[in-house]
């Protein structure tokens, strides 16, 4: 389990209507989803350790067969990569995180084939879902422990796949909400505020319910997140005006230049200068002469369905107790 200690908290508390996630609550988010996880058949936790120590102090004093990652942490996002990378080695069966639409990108970059239950506690939430804690911590320990078939529950979702080639050196990034290049010198506190900022943005995920960038692709070509390909926008110009909400609660109007669709595995290029920024935060500046090639395909997290897990687990009797016995989760603090 890896929760985001700092998800939920950005700038975007000051600026915009954007609701705040507080410790006591992911810690809270934390323990039901680990009681639940060992009640489905987990037989090993493993948790990230953060700055705020929120995964220690969810499990402290409870008897639970939870263990710490030994990872060194940086105070920064790699924390979540290195901690999903370090998850893999282990042999986990599934990652849950707590966390946005960053959080999850974030996991991908340490374990790109990672099984995936995310839970939103970010600002946009496009990629995680509003699930349970104690719901996804249940699904999370029949699929790992193998009582339900993961090929049934589990579904492979989309990215964004990223090269960027500087004339030096090529690298390789990905999104796996959206991508865009924002007109921008400094990477700053990574929150997008200026819509006349935003040059372009390739979207895998675009609904119209969405909120954030791949909103204003949502509200003129939706995409949902299991269609394939997705949606190329660039902005500027004066032909179309649209409102679409960049941060909760907070609509603005962008200029419309082009609008269309992306076949999956189908490449699109642009050229910088300005700020890359991966589903919905700022994070790279790259200069005139560098080019960028994006493409979506399928090769995504796997992401678990947790009702349709908890559906299966009912059908073949799995919550089913062995003897009369009534759990709570007093029993399991320690003694």
């Amino acid at each position: 389990m890896i929760v985001n200690p700092i998800a939920g908290k950005d700038i975007r508390r000051l600026t915009t209507a954007a609701s705040h996630t507080s410790d006591s609550a992911k810690i809270e988010a934390v323990r039901r989803t680990v009681i639940a996880a060992v009640e489905s058949g987990a037989e090993r936790v493993l948790l990230s350790p953060d700055p705020h120590c929120l995964a220690e102090r969810a499990v402290a004093g409870f008897a639970l067969p939870v263990e710490m990652l030994d990872i060194h942490l940086r105070g920064h996002r790699r924390d979540t990569t290195d901690a999903a990378e370090a998850m893999w080695k282990e042999g986990a069966g599934v990652i849950v995180a707590l966390g946005g639409d960053g959080t999850c990108r974030d996991v991908a970059k340490g374990w790109p084939d990672a099984t995936l239950i995310a839970i939103s506690t970010g600002t946009n939430n496009v990629y995680p879902m509003s699930i349970d804690a104690t719901a996804a911590g249940a699904a999370a320990g029949f699929v790992a422990c193998g009582a339900v078939r993961p090929d049934a529950v589990v579904r492979r979702s989309k990215k964004v796949c990223v090269e960027i080639d500087t004339g030096d050196g090529v690298t390789n990034d990905l999104a796996l909400v959206d991508l865009a290049l924002i007109d921008a010198q400094f990477v700053g506190a990574r929150a997008i505020l200026d819509p006349g900022s935003i040059r372009l943005i390739v979207a895998a995920i675009a609904t119209p319910a969405s909120t954030g960038l791949s909103s204003i692709a949502g509200r003129l070509l939706p995409v949902d997140r299991w269609q394939p390909g997705g949606v190329l926008v660039r902005l500027g110009g004066n032909e179309r005006h649209l409102r679409a909400p960049l941060s909760p609660g907070a609509f603005s109007t962008v200029q419309v230049q082009e609008t269309r669709c992306l076949a999956n595995g189908e490449s699109a290029s642009f050229a910088g200068p300005g700020i890359l920024a991966f589903d919905g935060e700022r994070d790279l500046r790259i200069s005139g002469t560098t080019n960028v090639s994006v493409k979506i395909d399928l090769t995504g997290p796997q992401l678990v369905d947790v009702s349709a897990t908890l559906m299966l687990a009912a059908q073949q009797g799995l919550f089913e107790a062995r003897a009369p016995h009534v759990s709570t989760p007093e029993e399991h603090h320690g003694h």
